[in-house]
């Protein structure tokens, strides 16, 4: 019992013969100990948890399972079993489901499994966990980001709001709503919950920061992503996402022409292969596939968005990457069947790989097709300079001349210094008409 508050810390039954009661104290006081070690880990690396069960060895297995989780395929499995034993020792343990559901969660973001159960698992889980308490913030923060998995984003938001009204001071569960906003294609809304996890949390643990450097990086603030994520990776070295999303904030610095373009791209390839190195996954192909494109390796850029394709054949990322690297090596055919099959598997609701869709349709001479979701981009993400760029193009070749005037004031104001001589050597178009008529587009819009 906490003296000053009246509230249980914990409370255990132990059932020996009278004769071993000093072997009893013992094990009681090493019990707790060994729990408030693991309960001071955990808020030295920004996780706050609460006592919630009485059984004492549940929670022992429930904070060790907290401990092992760093986002590795090893160390989800590690928490799983983990929580597992904290939930067979305790029945009743609402956390430690919400947390088991998280480790299916994870495996189903990066593909680690082939049981199709997996994502029914996870929401079993977490509504295992709602049903026991549903007062629990953890447990709908977590079913909100299973729902946004299943682009299921206004129900997912729903729960992430429920998990905010039952207690607005739980940090995570605002990051965990900036999390769906991300996955939701909005980011710009990502900032506020994210900056009031940082207010309610300031010793946040780094996955804050990973959320942070990918709100960022979505909406074009690259310098401001590289250096968030720069952060994150010194306290979570093994997170593949870290270093995937370092991939696409330097390739968006490269194209964006904020930065010399050889060391930029450099640092793209680094932090690509250092994310397939960590998680084998269908994402981890695509970006350090397109980082094969942007160093004109197009065999290799093929390969690696092949598999992709083969490792996770539902993914419209994959596909429109897919699209935009055949486009690119001329193969324009083949490029606008991958970009149908991309849009057949895009949500609605979500613009992921819409920019790459985009290319493919402007290099295969697609303007009309490529206007819309463009246009539809830009007043989402206005600060996005690759976006105004390919619209400026679009324009151009549809005889809108003052629109595409508009648009290539847009790239101006984003970088004063953007130049076509130095886009004509970082753009990967492999047919030299094709670059040239790209070039001419651009031109005619009033870059220079």
């Amino acid at each position: 019992m906490d003296t000053t508050s009246g509230n249980h810390l914990w409370a255990e039954r132990y059932d020996r013969p009278l004769k071993d009661i000093f072997a009893l104290q013992d094990e009681i006081v090493q019990k707790i100990v060994t729990t408030l070690k693991l309960q001071l880990t955990l808020e030295e690396q920004g996780w706050v948890s609460r006592k919630r069960t009485d059984n004492l060895e549940a929670y022992d297995y429930y904070l060790r399972g907290l401990v092992a989780f760093d986002f590795t395929k090893e160390g989800i499995a590690q928490a799983r079993q983990l929580w597992e034993k904290a939930v067979a020792l305790d029945p009743e343990c609402a956390e430690a489901y919400a947390q088991l559901g998280r480790t299916y969660y994870w495996e189903w973001v990066y593909h680690w499994s082939a049981d199709p159960q997996t994502p029914k698992r996870a929401f079993e889980l977490e509504r295992k966990a709602i049903a026991l308490d549903d007062t629990l913030p953890m447990a709908h923060s977590r079913l909100s980001q299973l729902y946004s998995l299943e682009r299921q984003y206004d129900q997912a938001i729903a729960e992430g709001e429920m998990a905010i009204a039952l207690d607005p001071n739980n940090a995570d569960s605002h990051m965990i709503q900036a999390q769906v906003l991300n996955n939701a294609g909005r980011p710009e809304e990502a900032l506020g919950p994210l900056a009031q996890a940082m207010r309610l949390n300031p010793h946040y643990p780094p996955m804050y920061s990973v959320e942070l450097g990918r709100a960022y990086c979505s909406i074009g603030r690259y310098a401001e992503a590289i250096a968030t994520l720069t952060e994150a990776n010194k306290r979570i070295p093994s997170f593949g996402l870290v270093h995937l999303l370092l991939a696409l904030s330097y390739l968006g610095q490269w194209l964006s022409q904020e930065e010399p373009g050889k060391q930029t791209l450099e640092k793209a390839s680094t932090a690509a292969r250092r994310t397939l190195a960590l998680n084998d996954s269908y994402i981890s192909h695509v970006v350090l596939g397109e980082v094969y494109l942007y160093q004109q390796q197009y065999d290799e850029a093929l390969v690696e968005i092949e598999r992709a394709v083969a490792a996770a054949p539902t993914e419209t990322r994959a596909y429109a990457a897919l699209a935009m690297v055949l486009s690119c090596m001329g193969r324009l055919e083949d490029a606008l069947e991958a970009a149908a099959q991309a849009r057949r598997l895009q949500s609605g609701s979500t613009l992921r790989g819409l920019f790459q869709v985009v290319i493919a349709d402007a290099v295969a001479g697609r303007y009309k097709e490529a206007r819309a979701p463009l246009e539809r981009s830009i007043s989402r993400y206005p600060n996005k300079l690759e976006n105004h760029l390919m619209l400026a193009v679009v324009y151009s070749e549809l005889g809108q001349a003052a629109e595409a005037r508009v648009e290539a004031a847009e790239v101006l104001r984003l970088n004063p210094h953007f130049s076509l001589a130095v886009h004509k050597q970082r753009m990967p178009i492999k047919d030299p008409a094709a670059l040239e008529r790209h070039l001419a587009a651009l031109h005619r819009a009033g870059l220079k």
